[in-house]
């Protein structure tokens, strides 16, 4: 069978053989000592809502940080790095060598060159210069080969499909590229600048220490490109337009992981690979509910830790020394809501039906076996905003105003009936807000198979009054997790003290162990 081009780099990125790990100069740390790291690790992950493919690089990241800060310089990081990894078992030994740590000390050296080099406003901020070092020591130690083919074959797919006016090719490219990177790869922003940086200027990853300045001007000028991008207002309305694209790029992505370098044979046999995809369809919507629990639990301890403690450490001063009683009514409901509230998530999703199978499935096969004839299908995205008539607009912009206000007046009209206080109300709106946005982020996440979305009748009614309540959510999301006190208590006053402890017991292990294998 004939593929095209695009279909024929993705099956043969597939076929090809995987690296054999080597024997030799690995490096063993002590099963106690990775015990503590792992569950130190699952506590300071659960104080940050970040997708689960992102943690490791995240952890990269603060390490990193860390180390940079305490060293003074980045001698040595790299195999201290590795070596943190081994504990919170992000990594397995077979991974690293003495050839990998030499390739990620050189990586470090050289952000770190780039670093010292830049004064001025016209310099890379140093969080964004962590997120690319820890992007390519991740990609270094973990090839991401087959899901950046898979991000590329979605690319070509949905690439001819959108037409930005007033924009040139090249910077077109980068926004489809983003939209694509977060809506399909779910990759945050230190992992798309990276990527695009591999795409668009990969000649500074050949760069060393001694040739950064060289490259310096170049890279300044890329970043700036695409830091404006990240900026663009067409690129909410372009990442919309992709998310509802990705469900049969999504069975895509599962059939091809599943199947590796099978995928050929089994496409072959048209009767074998419509059933596979049926297959794999079928237990991805059975495993939609583990998730969505497992999110809402993520959600619940992510609100508890970061936002619950320090509102109610709020309300109760308010309620002592203001008024000078305990409110139990408002107290119990704002304790109450949050979990019940996120909870009913999980018992309210339904999975898809045979029908959106066969859709699925009659889509995957149009992508891979037609695949020229997706830029002549219908939906295509057009950059410039549609013409409306603006007294029209004008009106439904107001009547959108007053939906705030119907919301929030009869929020406050029901909670003054149940004697909420001033702090109490507050911190009442703060969490139905806050809860509700995580909630419906939930509720994306178990229709990402979905072809088609199923609308309610009573929907529109309900978007009408919720919709307010659903952007101060997003609003609140947004700018509080910029103050996270959590955070702060367990990077820069818990975990360098406790990493410290962890070296002293593992070099105490293996002190204790060289002793012994002499007596033997």
């Amino acid at each position: 069978m004939v593929y095209s081009p695009v279909v024929e780099a993705l099956l043969s990125e597939f076929e090809r053989p995987a690296a054999i790990p080597k024997e030799t100069d690995r490096l063993d740390v002590s099963r106690a000592v990775s015990l503590l790291a792992v569950l130190y690790e699952k506590a300071r992950n659960a104080v940050e809502f970040r997708a689960d493919h992102l943690i490791r690089r995240a952890a990269i990241e603060r390490i990193l940080k860390r180390r940079i800060m305490l060293n003074g310089g980045g001698r040595n990081i790299a195999e201290q790095l590795i070596v943190e990894l081994l504990w919170a078992r992000y990594i397995d030994s077979s991974l690293v060598d003495n050839e990998k740590s030499a390739g990620i000390q050189s990586i470090i050296d050289r952000y770190l060159t780039l670093k010292h080099a830049g004064t001025g406003q016209r310099s890379i901020p140093w969080d964004t210069l962590v997120g690319l070092a820890s992007s390519e020591i991740e990609e270094t130690i973990v090839s991401a080969g087959k899901r950046i083919a898979l991000t590329n074959f979605f690319y070509q797919a949905i690439r001819p499909k959108v037409a930005l006016e007033h924009t040139d090719a090249e910077y077109a490219n980068m926004l489809v590229y983003i939209a694509v990177e977060r809506a399909y790869a779910q990759s945050d922003d230190a992992l798309v600048t990276y990527h695009l940086l591999r795409v668009i200027y990969p000649d500074w990853f050949a760069a060393t220490a001694q040739t950064v300045a060289s490259h310096r001007e170049r890279l300044l000028s890329t970043m700036e490109m695409v830091a404006k991008s990240f900026r663009d207002p067409a690129l909410d309305r372009l990442f919309r337009y992709v998310r509802t694209n990705t469900p049969p790029y999504l069975l895509i992505r599962d059939f091809f992981m599943e199947t590796g370098e099978k995928a050929r044979s089994i496409l072959e046999n048209q009767e074998q690979f419509e059933q596979k995809l049926a297959e794999i369809a079928s237990r991805r919507y059975h495993e939609i509910g583990n998730k969505v629990r497992r999110a809402v639990v993520r959600s619940f301890i992510y609100i508890f830790l970061t936002k619950m403690v320090f509102a109610f450490a709020l309300e109760a001063p308010y309620d002592l020394y203001i008024t000078k009683k305990i409110a139990y009514i408002p107290l119990g409901i704002n304790t109450l809501l949050p979990p019940v509230l996120l909870f009913l998530v999980a018992g309210l999703f339904s999975v898809p039906g045979a029908d959106n199978t066969k859709r699925l499935t009659d889509s995957v096969k149009t992508i891979l076996f037609r695949f020229e004839s997706l830029k002549d299908q219908l939906n295509p995205f057009v950059g410039k905003l549609p013409v409306r008539r603006p007294l029209l607009t004008a009106i439904f912009s107001v009547f959108y105003l007053i939906t705030y206000a119907v919301t929030f007046g009869l929020i406050h009209w029901g909670l003054r009936g149940l004697h909420f206080s001033v702090a109490s109300e507050l911190i009442f709106l703060f969490f139905i807000a806050l809860v509700s946005f995580f909630a419906y982020r939930i509720r994306l996440s178990a229709k990402e198979y979905e072809m088609v979305d199923r609308q309610g009748i009573l929907e529109p009614i309900f978007d009408f009054f919720f919709l307010p309540i659903l952007r101060a959510g997003h609003i609140l999301s947004r700018e509080i997790a910029k103050i996270n006190i959590f955070i702060f208590l367990f990077d820069f006053v818990l975990e360098a003290p406790l990493k410290v402890i962890f070296e002293v017991a593992e070099e105490w292990i293996r002190f204790i162990r060289i002793k012994k294998e002499e007596i033997i």
